[in-house]
């Protein structure tokens, strides 16, 4: 009787095992029926959405984009504002080691240049009247990106390099007893020359004033960043050159110099060349800050005038 009922038993749970595994087997393959069927139905709807982006794609539309981007190579003349300039002038009130201490302190010149003076006794009187500097050469890069339906106004980008040259004289007076003019001195006047690199990263806008197929006349406005770097300053006599410095004589490879910042606005006239080359005649008006050290950091204004190509 025992072994009846636990037969029984057994079987029993051996026939609700095997529904359990039948209904979950039904289960499974229902699931992924539902599965596959989603999963079909997305591959369709993707493939539709896709096929309908591409159809509406506008080709054309791109081509627009890119070109409006331009490229282009300045060439121009840089005017310096002469506030700056004075810092060549080998002034002492500009530099302690200016042109009185080579000329009298020191001792490594002392006897070249007693020499050169014929051992006569001389002073310095007159530092250069015409601060200035001479017109500077100017070349860079330019970025534009067109703007508006007609493409007539532009956002651009300007990276320029000056070289800039002071070339001026200071008066000697010499007290040679062998001059025959009535005047106690005679005098010489002394070239002086200051060599120095400017760098402008100028950004902005070009908003044009009028426009037609083939040109369009525009003025700008920007903002400027620039970095003025000292060379070199020296003096000549005969044909040695006797170098002036500003920080220390001890240390020649430091040199004055650092970044200001400032703004400006111009005028230009681009024309067309030929297919995808235009040429850009274009004037730049600065009013920046040039930064040599602390105490010396004007404010001035700066011009500029050149030709830019520029292939789009």
């Amino acid at each position: 009787m025992q072994l009846r009922l636990l037969f029984t038993v057994v079987h029993g749970q051996t026939v609700l095992r095997c529904l359990f595994y039948g209904y979950l087997a039904q289960e499974l393959k229902m699931m992924e029926k539902i599965f596959t069927t989603y999963l079909l139905a997305a591959l369709i709807l993707s493939s539709s959405v896709n096929g309908q982006d591409n159809y509406d794609y506008n080709y054309e539309e791109e081509e627009l984009d890119s070109s409006r981007f331009s490229f282009g190579i300045n060439f121009g003349a840089h005017f310096a504002n002469r506030n700056t300039a004075e810092i060549y002038s080998g002034r002492p009130n500009i530099t302690t080691f200016g042109v009185e201490h080579v000329l009298f302190e020191q001792q490594f010149f002392r006897q070249e240049i007693d020499a050169y003076f014929n051992n006569n006794l001389f002073t310095v009187e007159e530092y250069p009247i015409e601060e200035r500097y001479r017109v500077a050469s100017e070349i860079g890069f330019h970025v534009d990106y067109s703007i508006g339906e007609q493409k007539q106004n532009a956002i651009f980008l300007d990276f320029n390099i000056a070289q800039l040259r002071y070339e001026q004289f200071f008066t000697v007076g010499i007290d040679d007893p062998l001059n025959q003019s009535p005047e106690p001195l005679r005098f010489e006047q002394v070239p002086i020359f200051g060599e120095e690199n400017r760098f402008y990263l100028n950004l902005g806008v070009q908003l044009s004033l009028y426009a037609d197929e083939q040109s369009n006349a525009y003025f700008s406005l920007f903002g400027s960043l620039n970095n003025t770097q000292m060379r070199r300053n020296y003096f000549v006599l005969g044909e040695r050159e006797y170098n002036i410095f500003h920080i220390a004589i001890d240390r020649p490879n430091q040199r004055l110099g650092g970044v200001g910042y400032g703004g400006g606005t111009g005028l230009g006239y681009k024309f067309e060349l030929m297919e995808h080359l235009d040429a850009d005649i274009y004037y730049n008006l600065y009013y920046v800050q040039n930064n040599f050290k602390d105490d010396f950091q004007p404010f001035g204004f700066h011009n500029a005038i050149g030709l830019r190509i520029i292939w789009h």
